[in-house]
């Protein structure tokens, strides 16, 4: 084996190197056991240092190739003339919990067949990295659970090279996918920033449990855009359409897949009738002497919520407060019945005769409230009946609006759209589709 003149050690990382290791701070291995630590099966470990670096001992390995022949990329015969060697260095996995090394020779060839140079190609490094490909996709996990900033810190390295390892390895990812066919297409945007600032549009893929795209607005043109991207194949295969009530969503999805049912989320329609109900109890409770406002205080989520879910004591506080409130008391057993509708109906055509006597019956209480939710519930009839045919919904996608704000929180926001993308697809998304 020849030997390296020098061993260039870690100063921050690999990129940084500026230091080096004398021979005599290398000890010989007398046992393969690093080598089967290093788990690559092309290089075995001849010596290794290890040496105090700041605060933490790292571990430096000088490794040999096993093999003295290459496969020339001109001609694919074998080689066995080595043109040139330098010394090289890269990160690798954790060795015994501590910072890893490996030093070896980068070697160039001249192939015996064809006469031209070439540089061999090593399956644990890529060309020009200073990480190994297992180093780096340990870089690239962490990214999906922790901030580039974090990851930075815990692998000693710059905060630029984390995040062109993940949004290298995510394009990657993206690349060596095939082209899927979506059933059920889920459309749902959520808040980049607080107080429902920047929205961006998340589309999913309701049947495969997947995000497709993260586009940066929730304008139509952006979303008919998209959808013109698609094949004609993967355009005929979408059935369905969910959606919230917003007009933009409904129009793009009937422009572009006219042969789609559009289908309303069923849990916007009872947030809607959630929503005049908060409203109902906030008149009342303005209206009603402090010792009734005590009793309703804190009551919003009793009232919201599905009466299965309340505990006993829960449920005997929401009695408490619908005999003090009459009006309250009818609109909530309204609410309850449109809930019931939802669950137990089956059949579109039903779900079609029960929704209109339940309109018959809330426009009669003659709450101002209820009168504007069914003017909603008509100009959505078709849609929201729409539903019933497979019960369809956007829950996946309410899902992981919860992962969403998850990954936002974790990055205190994001200020660029382009990163919060590539990191919302590498995480959530489906690389066997067609995102942009």
């Amino acid at each position: 084996m020849k030997l390296l003149p020098y061993i260039t050690s870690f100063v921050k990382d690999a990129a940084k190197s500026v230091k080096r290791i004398s021979q005599q701070e290398f000890t010989s291995v007398a046992d393969n056991t690093l080598t089967e630590l290093l788990g690559i099966a092309t290089l075995f470990v001849t010596m290794y240092a290890l040496r105090r670096e700041g605060d933490e001992d790292v571990l430096h390995l000088r490794c040999a190739h096993r093999e003295e022949v290459a496969l020339c990329p001109h001609c694919g015969a074998l080689s066995t003339k080595v043109h040139q060697e330098e010394p090289r260095c890269v990160r690798h996995l954790d060795v015994w919990g501590k910072k890893t090394f490996l030093h070896f020779l980068s070697r160039r060839f001249e192939c015996d067949q064809c006469g031209k140079v070439f540089t061999e190609e090593l399956p644990f490094v890529d060309s020009h990295r200073r990480q190994s490909s297992a180093f780096e996709m340990r870089v690239y996990q962490s990214c999906l659970t922790s901030t580039r900033k974090d990851v930075a810190k815990r692998e000693g390295l710059s905060q630029s090279t984390v995040k062109e390892i993940f949004n290298r390895l995510a394009a990657l990812k993206k690349s060596v996918g095939v082209d899927g066919l979506t059933r059920v297409l889920g459309i749902d945007e959520i808040s980049l920033k607080k107080r429902h600032k920047q929205f961006v549009l998340v589309i999913s893929d309701i049947s495969r449990k997947c995000i497709l795209a993260v586009l940066p607005d929730r304008e139509k043109q952006t979303l008919e855009n998209w959808i013109e991207s698609l094949s004609d194949q993967q355009k005929k295969a979408i059935r369905f359409v969910s959606i919230d009530m917003w007009a933009p969503y409904y129009q793009a999805a009937c422009n572009k897949l006219p042969h789609a049912k559009v289908v309303v989320d069923r849990f916007h329609v009872m947030k809607q009738l959630n929503h005049r109900l908060t409203q109902l109890r906030t008149r009342f409770q303005r209206q009603c002497d402090p010792e009734t406002q005590k009793i309703l205080k804190g009551s919003r989520w009793l009232i919201v919520r599905n009466r299965s879910e309340l505990s006993t004591k829960q449920a005997d506080h929401l009695d408490q407060i619908l005999e003090l409130c009459p009006d309250l008391r009818a609109l909530y057993l309204l609410k309850e019945e449109f809930r019931t509708i939802f669950e137990k109906v089956r059949c579109r055509e039903k779900a079609a005769r029960f929704l209109d006597v339940w309109c018959l019956k809330a426009e009669r209480t003659g709450d101002k409230y209820l009168s504007k939710f069914c003017k909603t519930l008509k100009n959505w009839r078709e849609q929201i009946l729409n539903y019933f045919i497979e019960r369809i919904t956007n829950g996946f996608v309410e899902g992981t609006n919860n992962s969403l704000r998850a990954i936002i929180r974790m990055a205190f926001g994001y200020r660029n759209f382009n990163n919060f993308r590539i990191r919302v697809l590498a995480g959530l998304g489906d690389f066997h589709t067609n995102p942009r």
